[in-house]
């Protein structure tokens, strides 16, 4: 059997929480652990997104050579199923130029941890998100 990703795993964590990331082995910090591809999403086509459960995987894609035309996107990877943590073990940053999302280690990571990113953005942001937190 070929393996789908050298770095992450998904598995079921809760009914409250649905699916998450997990680390396939240890993981040393500075590591790029996906780039995860793009698909944008005309606003158009958006505006109809949101309205289904696609819309929990969405992401603002504030490219600003594609505004107004794009402002959200969908990445084509298993990196979709990244949660959030205001304590984050990974951050991402965004390649508008490859139309791409680039997840990073930002600390050793063990075999078997849940992979996290801040949702919003910046690694010590500790805005309130969309969302209820389950832990």
């Amino acid at each position: 059997m070929i393996p789908l990703h050298e770095f992450i795993e998904v598995k079921f964590i809760s009914e409250k929480k649905g699916k998450g990331a997990f680390a396939k082995k240890d993981i040393k910090k500075d590591t790029v652990i996906d780039i995860a591809n793009v698909v944008l999403i005309p606003n158009k086509d958006y505006r109809k997104i949101k309205k289904t459960y696609l819309y929990n995987y969405c992401y603002i894609w504030e490219d600003p050579k594609l505004k107004p035309a794009f402002k959200n996107a969908i990445t084509l990877s298993v990196s979709q199923f990244i949660n959030h943590s205001y304590n984050p073990n990974l951050r991402y940053l965004y390649d508008y130029k490859n139309k791409a999302i680039e997840y990073t280690a930002i600390q050793d990571i063990k075999k078997g941890e849940e992979l996290t990113v801040n949702y919003n953005g910046l690694v010590d942001d500790t805005s309130p998100l969309w969302f209820k937190i389950h832990d």
